[in-house]
């Protein structure tokens, strides 16, 4: 028998026992997955009692213990057994040869693991520095928020005039961005500036344009872009090759920041790309609007998509000091200033995988874009007050008449010096649509309809803005050539004009092939037909190729379009196209472009 000193050895020892036997008990649970079993240890505990060295409760209490740490040790087993299976599947999955009987890596050190790391990475940079595709030592870190873009056209313009075009129509738009023209012959024997109407010509131009995104913030991006281009006109970048070898001439194209204070919603402001869609009727796709602009973008669902548009643009500011010999007090007034405001809403929906379809509709208004004819004016003086109401670009199309109200005190002197503004005002609902089919793979139908109307056409109010009552007479220059009687001595008598003017125009189009093409192989064919009454839409920023510009035009195109190189294709387009009313004036355009653009 123990003494009672010796009991605290002796529980002791037999919780190590406990503690062994639970082990054990988890190690076979682990090969065998056996129920534990009463063992020796076991036995030692009722002997011990059976000494009197531990009483009954305390062997009960130490048998307990043990064998709840048994089934806790079995149970942790049974969790490692599982892992270790299905790991042993993974590794058969992704590499059955790992997972051969005899093939096993239980431990890859540290430092071996970085070795591999540092020489997998070393492989791939040096395999993207070698095609180009990284280089992160070359430049600071800032210029990787700037992507530079930009593109080369080279083309061959041919112009193919009818030879029974009339030979007189008045270059309005150089008299207007100069001195005003006397038109009375009695005082003035030489013609007036006249655009080509029969002599073909051919031009080699070439268009390039470099761009710079520079993102500010992630919220953020500012927009700058250069191009070439012979005049300061809206519509076109194209600068005629020759002249001598003399350089070309380059402008601000773009200059505006994009900022996005939510996702989809974009707020435009400086000289910016033309934000509205599907603007091919309507809009030069050289044009670029100046102003601001919101726009947002929302998704109803996963196949619909709505945007909303809205923008402020100023077509011209009044001038600070014009006109120039005016005293302050007549000078032009501030409001007389001209703008465009304009909005557009649209949707685009996701038929299926291979269609979508869009509608879309714009409104453009027009303010202080009409001529204001003047009160009685000296043909003496050098400015009339409404000489401003000119307009600062146009084409050619739209209905004119004569600003000024002439007068004179000498009876010798009859000369009528003239600017020429627009009779009607232009408040213009364009509503456009198309359906896009992926016929193939990369292959795509798309059928496009636009149509226009200009609400603030009025016949009435268009001839009484060109209509002078102090003379009685009408200064309408142009869409007035009809005549109801038979000419007098090829002349239409006083008051038998007919106004032949018209408020509306449309265009379809199909297109057939890829979407860009920007790869060898790659094409595209594209037909449409267009009609342009003279007042429907504002000739100074409709499709400067079409007609030669303007308005007062209908007629057909047909253009295709083949991949060469990566980012290189080559494309050709026929347009055909003549008046509408007035004079007669038909001209066929052929453009040969070779693209580039990166």
């Amino acid at each position: 028998m123990l003494s009672k000193s010796k009991r605290p050895f002796a529980r002791t020892l037999v919780a190590a026992l406990l503690g062994a036997s639970a082990l054990l008990s988890a190690s076979a649970a682990c090969a065998q997955d056996a129920p534990v079993s009463q063992n020796a240890t076991v036995n030692l505990i009722n002997k011990l009692v059976e000494k009197k060295v531990l009483t009954r409760a305390e062997a009960d209490e130490m048998i307990a213990q043990a064998e709840a740490e048994a089934n806790q040790a079995r149970a942790t087993a049974q969790v490692a057994q599982a892992a270790q299976s299905n790991a042993q599947t993974a590794i058969a999955a992704a590499s059955p040869a790992s997972a051969q009987p005899g093939t096993s890596v239980r431990y890859v050190p540290q430092f071996v693991r970085d070795q591999l790391k540092e020489e997998v990475k070393k492989e791939v940079l040096a395999d993207a520095r070698r095609d180009g595709l990284v280089a992160p030592d070359a430049v600071p870190a800032w210029t990787r928020s700037i992507r530079i873009t930009g593109d080369l056209r080279v083309r061959d313009d041919a112009m193919f005039f009818d030879k029974n075009n009339a030979l007189d129509f008045v270059n309005v738009a150089a008299i207007n961005n100069g001195q005003p023209f006397n038109t009375d012959p009695s005082t003035n024997p030489y013609n007036p500036p006249i655009l080509n109407s029969r002599r073909d010509r051919n031009y080699a131009r070439i268009r390039a344009r470099l761009g710079v995104e520079a993102d500010i913030d992630k919220d953020l991006t500012a927009y700058f872009r250069l191009a070439t281009g012979d005049q300061q006109g809206p519509v076109s970048t194209n600068a005629n090759l020759g002249g001598y070898f003399g350089e070309k001439s380059i402008w601000l194209d773009r200059a505006y920041v994009d900022y996005r204070p939510v996702a989809g919603a974009h707020v435009l402001l400086g000289r910016m790309a033309n934000p509205f869609r599907q603007r091919e009727l309507v809009w030069d796709e050289d044009v670029n609007l100046d102003g601001a602009a919101l726009s947002y973008e929302y998704g109803v669902g996963s196949s619909l998509k709505g945007f909303v548009l809205a923008g402020a643009f100023p077509l011209d500011f009044a001038g600070q000091d014009t006109p120039g010999t005016a005293i302050s007090s007549i000078k032009d007034s501030g409001s007389t200033s001209k703008w465009l405001f304009a909005g557009q809403v649209g949707a685009t929906w996701t038929a299926s995988d291979s269609v979508t379809a869009g509608i879309n509709a714009a409104y453009y208004h027009y303010k202080n874009i009409e001529g204001d004819l003047s009160p009685s004016c000296s043909n003496l003086a050098d400015f009339c007050l409404t000489d401003y109401s000119r307009p600062g670009f146009s084409q050619r199309g739209n209905t004119l008449f004569a600003l000024r109200d002439i007068t004179t005190t000498d009876p010798t002197n009859t000369a009528s010096p003239q600017y020429y503004g627009l009779a009607s005002q232009f408040h213009v609902l364009a509503v456009s649509g198309d359906v896009d089919w992926a016929l193939s793979d990369g292959i795509h139908l798309n059928l496009a309809g636009h149509f226009a109307r200009n609400l603030g056409f009025d016949r009435a109010e268009a001839l009484a803005r060109g209509f002078n009552p102090n003379s009685g007479l009408s200064q309408i220059a142009n869409n007035n050539e009809a005549c109801s009687v038979t000419l007098v001595g090829g002349i239409c008598p006083a008051g038998k004009s007919i106004f032949a003017s018209g408020d509306t125009a449309w265009l379809v189009r199909a297109t057939i092939g890829a979407p860009v093409v920007d790869r060898r192989g790659l094409w595209a064919l594209t037909a449409s037909y267009r009609h342009i009454e003279p007042d429907a839409l504002l000739d100074a920023f409709t499709d400067s190729d079409f007609h030669l510009g303007g308005t007062n035009a209908q007629g057909w195109t047909i253009g295709g379009t083949y991949g060469l190189l990566h980012n290189t294709n080559i494309g050709a387009r026929w347009m055909s196209a003549q008046e509408l009313s007035g004079p007669p004036f038909k001209v066929d355009l052929l453009q040969v472009d070779l693209n580039v653009h990166f």
